[in-house]
């Protein structure tokens, strides 16, 4: 299949088949945003209360009401640069919460404008295919960790935060696996609005699957607020490449698994997480490479998803074109 006919298959992905009049109603359009930002902003609210009171109640059982208070203190601390397991944990379920409430409401109030349900932006009307999000999960996080490696062999200082978090393998691995567990459920959530509900209703005005993965691209990274050029075009570039992914197996579910085993080895290999935000830094132009790199690795991990025999048998995947 030559570049032409995958570009003309990601235009006539299933995806995308069912948009309707609602979604090409401007008005709708510009109505759904202020109302979904209000109801996000209930959601985010609602999902944080609703982490922290799991979080006390979960602490508070196991090591009484002082400790579980005294994690809230992290969340002001601005010099906190290496978190114990449970902070780290604490900080990643509060995040959790409010994205994933945000998201929720979000998607919910501006799909229900457009006669949508929630579901409607996973994929192209399927049950949602867990082998899939596993695949992207196992696929970018072998690549990445692998990378990492690579870079230690070749004398590149790493110093993983994991290896912090417990003194034994058996605590490691527990930490690592609620990690993973609460990633998923924050990509999930940026992924359901950002693959999901943008690139739908973005496609009910434009097709061409190159301004689509332009303008996801760029929206994503501006949502991040990132002080930094060369981080904000990374995070582009992983957009653009997420949304290669949406388009070519029809739904979110790759996307997920894929965005999730980034934030994974970043957080469990390379940065620990905290509450301070990045500080600013001199554009570095070599960073631009590695957003080429991004992009390409994320657009071929969606090739390889549809073209890969074995795995596409596994995942049950097949090319998303109507």
């Amino acid at each position: 299949m030559g570049m032409g006919e995958i570009m003309e298959a990601a235009k006539r992905s299933r995806f995308l088949s069912d948009l309707s009049p609602f979604d090409r109603d401007p008005w709708r359009s510009v109505f759904a945003v202020p109302v979904g930002v209000l109801a996000g902003a209930v959601g985010a609210l609602l999902g944080a209360v609703s982490a922290a009171l799991i979080v006390l109640l979960i602490v508070s059982g196991l090591d009484g009401a002082p400790a579980a208070s005294d994690l809230f203190k992290v969340l002001s601390d601005p010099n906190l640069t290496e978190p114990t397991a449970r902070q780290s944990l604490f900080i990643l379920s509060a995040l959790v919460g409010v994205n994933l409430g945000a998201a929720v409401g979000f998607v919910a109030a501006a799909g229900a404008i457009h006669h949508r349900k929630i579901i409607d932006y996973v994929n192209d009307g399927e049950p949602i295919r867990w082998r899939l999000m596993l695949g992207g999960l196992l696929l970018v996080g072998t690549v990445m960790s692998t990378a990492v490696g690579v870079s230690s062999l070749m004398g590149q200082t790493i110093d993983p935060p994991l290896l912090k978090m417990s003194p034994n393998l058996v605590g490691r691995a527990f930490y690592a696996a609620l990690a993973i567990g609460l990633l998923i459920l924050a990509a999930a959530a940026e992924e359901l609005v950002f693959r999901g509900w943008l690139l739908k209703q973005s496609a009910a005005y434009a097709r061409d699957p190159v301004v689509l993965m332009i303008l996801n691209g760029l929206l994503f990274a501006a949502v991040h607020l990132d002080p930094n050029l060369d981080a904000f075009l990374i995070r582009a570039a992983m957009g653009a490449g997420l949304t290669w992914m949406a388009l070519r197996l029809g739904g979110i579910e790759l996307g997920i698994g894929a965005h999730a085993a980034n934030n994974a080895v970043i957080l469990l290999l390379l940065r620990p997480m905290t509450t301070r935000p990045d500080a600013p830094h001199e554009f570095k132009a070599g960073l631009i490479a590695s957003a080429l790199v991004v992009l390409a690795g994320f657009i071929g991990v969606g090739e390889l998803a549809v073209r890969w025999p074995a795995l596409r048998r596994w995942t049950r995947a097949t090319p998303a074109t109507a």
